[in-house]
């Protein structure tokens, strides 16, 4: 097998890389403000493909109006919350997409403990890992804390059928 590369197409190929052309109707827009609005549709696009595939948000044939207005209206909100995410993100010189921010913040996990005591009461306690220095930049970036809750300890009565049935009717009576 022989090869051997042909220069005028070479710099052809190598002249025309990273040059974007953009079809607009918009008339009297500089190429800066064409270039911003070109982005923002970009942007847009690559959020709600990520809301269908993330929150599974998808055409779906509701059989009611309002099932139908409900899923739009709760898709519209999520949208709303990760363009807003971002926009703090941004500010901050964060440029990552969504997926890229879920990806980093799923590194921290919360974590519930619970076992049975010998009274027969569940006790639970939940506390967060330590976040990592990436994570730490976008709770920082966003003004939260590190930990979205301080360490949680509850206990959990166990109440049996028949002892459930006295406390409703302690409860009807008074």
């Amino acid at each position: 097998m022989k090869w051997q590369r042909i220069p005028a197409q070479e710099t052809h190929i190598e002249e025309n890389q990273g040059v974007y052309f953009i079809r607009t109707s918009l008339t009297g827009k500089t190429e800066f403000l064409i270039w911003q609005i070109y982005n923002c549709i970009r942007e847009i696009e690559s959020s709600i493909r990520c809301l269908k595939s993330d929150l599974n948000l998808r055409p779906i044939f509701h059989k009611t109006e309002n099932a139908g207005d409900a899923h739009l209206h709760l898709g519209l909100l999520a949208y709303w919350v990760v363009n807003s995410i971002r926009f703090q993100l941004k500010k901050s010189g964060i440029n990552s997409d969504w997926r890229e921010i879920v990806r980093i913040m799923n590194t921290q996990k919360c974590v519930t403990t619970t076992a049975l005591n010998d009274k027969g009461q569940t006790l639970a306690v939940r506390c967060c890992s330590q976040p990592n220095e990436k994570v730490r930049i976008i709770y920082a970036a966003l003004q939260m804390k590190e930990a979205p809750y301080i360490r949680k300890k509850s206990v959990v009565l166990k109440i049996e059928p028949d002892e459930y049935r006295k406390v409703e009717k302690q409860i009807d009576t008074s």
